[in-house]
């Protein structure tokens, strides 16, 4: 069982990444869903928790509660798949600037 702290600081970062993208910040009964919290931080770490919050904010419209608690997984899956995507395109885009300087000298 993960520390009672950590249970609810993951609900209080939620609330306040609502408050800092100018959302409605959710009614969320904490000491309720400080179970969904404690099998998140069962299942990963605190900061890949966080990372992928962040995410959810920056992808989600409207994110809730309950969808980040329900899919914490597919975020990290769909993170680290953007990310690798992005290094890609960045290790492409440097040869072809490699290749057209080489075709053109």
């Amino acid at each position: 069982m993960a520390d009672r702290k950590d249970r609810f600081a993951i609900i209080s970062r939620f609330e306040r990444n609502c408050r800092v993208n100018n959302l409605t910040v959710p009614i969320i009964n904490k000491y309720n869903e400080q179970w969904a919290a404690d099998a998140l931080l069962e299942s990963f770490s605190y900061d890949d928790i966080v990372k992928s919050m962040e995410y959810y904010f920056s992808i989600s419209p409207s994110p809730t509660w309950k969808g980040f608690a329900n899919n914490v997984d597919r975020l990290m899956k769909a993170k680290s798949e953007r990310d690798e995507d992005n290094r890609l395109r960045a290790e492409r885009r440097e040869r072809a600037k490699e290749w057209l300087s080489e075709s053109r000298g």
